[in-house]
């Protein structure tokens, strides 16, 4: 591949070209990979690069003491952090914005659940990976759809003691399992990315929906927004397939919406 023009946004390919390439001219990575939007096809160009330095076990520690300098062959780093999800990673933004995450892995570190794209594998380690995620299962789905009602509960509570802002996060929190649940009608494989970027996967009535909760809650209306989580759910419920409907539990939402006014969001504290 041409390391140049990878995902043919200027701005990502000029990063992309001069991280990798300057860590792979130390001639100390077996392969570079990148993961994440770009990989799935569905990069833009506000879109963050996930690139993963593979390295044998002897060359680890170096390449580790070299990451800042690898990422700083784009530009001038405004943050920089380590961070450690199972595998170490640089997290830097830039002046311009742009967010990395660079990763340094062992090949049997590479997971192969999602799409990768070989930026330098000259020894085709990775050649024959193809991607193994699976669909978000109906048990996923109707944990999802429990815990948004549930957030509506806790978020009832933090209303009554007048805390607001503790309720409008756990509402938010709600919207989060909704919109898993409303991609999963038309994305089921990623629909555990949620709110990143649904706006380009789902109707734009869909989507309306869950602006219509944000604006509730930005008028510090619980009651409403509350309301609009239990009829997206209903929503969801009515085009979820009959198999899945069965299972999801339908006696908590209809007593969630039974109580919108009177048990939920009602009471407050004097």
């Amino acid at each position: 591949m041409d390391i140049e023009h990878v995902t043919g946004i200027v701005r990502l390919d000029e990063a992309i070209a001069r991280i990798a390439g300057t860590a792979v001219a130390d001639g100390l990575c077996e392969a570079v990979l990148l993961k994440g939007s770009i990989a799935r096809g569905d990069a833009d160009e506000f879109s963050d690069i996930d690139l993963y330095l593979v390295v044998s076990p002897q060359n680890r520690g170096t390449v580790m003491e070299r990451r800042e300098r690898y990422l700083s062959a784009y530009g001038d780093i405004v943050f920089i952090e380590d961070v450690d999800f199972g595998l170490p990673q640089k997290l830097a933004i830039f002046s311009d914005a742009l967010h990395v995450d660079l990763y340094v892995a062992e090949p049997a570190q590479i997971g192969s659940l999602d799409p990768m794209v070989a930026v330098n594998d000259t020894a085709g380690l990775f050649k024959d990976v193809t991607p193994t995620r699976v669909d978000v299962t109906d048990e996923e789905l109707c944990r999802h759809f429990s815990s948004a009602i549930y957030c509506l509960v806790e978020a009832s509570s933090a209303y009554g003691r007048k805390n607001d802002a503790w309720a409008a996060k756990i509402m938010s929190d709600a919207v989060g399992e909704l919109s898993v649940l409303m991609r999963s009608l038309y994305d089921r494989r990623y629909a555990f990315l949620g709110l990143k970027k649904i706006n380009e996967v789902i109707p734009a009535e869909d989507y309306q929906l869950l602006e219509g909760i944000y604006a509730s809650l930005g008028r510090g209306d619980f009651s409403e927004a509350a309301q609009a989580i239990l009829n997206a759910l209903d929503a969801f419920l009515a085009n979820a397939d009959a198999d899945l409907a069965s299972k999801l539990d339908t006696r908590f939402l209809s007593w969630a919406k039974e109580s919108l006014g009177t048990t939920l969001f009602a009471r407050r504290r004097p």
